[in-house]
């Protein structure tokens, strides 16, 4: 049964041509009104354009006495197309069709990118207490945040101070867990958002490696994890670390992500993290401008 299916994939509506798709939608329109029709064909042609960006079977048997007594075998889109366009639509008798185009390199674009975040806790709280650091547990997110609004150009948000992992953590959390997929619905749907930004500040200690004077060394790492505000899913997790030596630690309370702060060894090395989060989130979520191919 299995395999029948994912033959029959290959006959869907539609055609692959290079990196465009047209996919074929139709729908009963018979004791319906056509917008009805229109949108429930418009639904299976995008569902027919995922298809052939890929598809996943799910399913279970059950074998009783030598004998297939339960088959239940479902299709799953691997992919949720935001972007295409209608080419043509017309009605058959009671069968209304929907034929759309889709640029595969942009189906899985959003229309508008609207990332929130939450505050990244400190996997080892007792190092805030000698860090000479302020803010950086909204720091942190604010700035990468601030760099992404940059490279999309996007509207820039701050990071709200509100729990998504548990607290206080004793090792790093699983971001797979249903627990926190429920909450970042829940606050992707309170905030209005597509993608919520969190993590965990893993290191900022620092150590005296010098022999005749001070001289100290200082760790920089982070990791964050990008979820999808619709589903819950995680979309990316990524870690980044740097270390500075010289000028680590701050006779009094430096502000995170001050000038002061960034003109510190230190400041330098965060910088570098923050940098190469933001690009790694910024490179899930772009996408190349639209051009669509002349076709005769």
């Amino acid at each position: 049964m299995k395999v029948l299916l994912l033959l029959a994939l290959l006959w869907l509506p539609g055609a692959a041509m290079a990196d465009v798709i047209f996919a074929e939608g139709v729908a009963s329109s018979a004791g319906r009104s056509v917008t009805e029709a229109r949108r429930d064909a418009l639904e299976d042609a995008l569902w027919n354009a995922s298809a052939q960006l890929g598809v996943t079977v799910r399913g279970q048997s059950r074998i009783g006495e030598a004998v297939l007594v339960e088959d239940d075998t479902q299709l799953e889109t691997t992919a949720r197309i935001s972007r295409y366009e209608i080419v043509g639509e017309w009605q058959e008798g009671d069968v209304y069709h929907v034929r759309i185009r889709v640029d595969a390199a942009h189906a899985l674009c959003p229309d508008e990118i609207r990332m929130g975040a939450v505050h990244f806790p400190l996997l080892r709280s007792h190092q805030q207490v000698t860090s000479s650091l302020s803010g950086i547990e909204l720091g942190v997110p604010n700035e990468i945040l601030h760099r992404f609004s940059l490279r999309t150009d996007t509207s820039p948000r701050r990071a709200e101070h509100r729990l998504l992992l548990e607290e206080p953590l004793t090792t790093l959390p699983n971001p797979h867990a249903p627990a926190i997929r429920e909450r970042v619905r829940r606050l992707a749907q309170e905030w209005d958002v597509t993608h919520l930004l969190a993590g965990v500040i893993i290191d900022i200690s620092y150590e005296n490696i010098g022999l005749i004077r001070n001289t100290y060394l200082r760790r920089a790492e982070v990791e964050i994890y990008v979820f999808d505000g619709e589903t819950g899913d995680l979309l990316i997790q990524r870690r980044a670390s740097r270390e500075a030596k010289g000028d680590v630690l701050y006779p009094i309370p430096v502000t995170f992500g001050s000038q002061r702060f960034y003109e510190s060894e230190y400041g330098a090395a965060f910088r570098w993290v923050l940098d190469y989060l933001s690009q790694e989130i910024t490179g899930l979520v772009s996408c190349p401008p639209v051009a669509w191919p002349y076709i005769d």
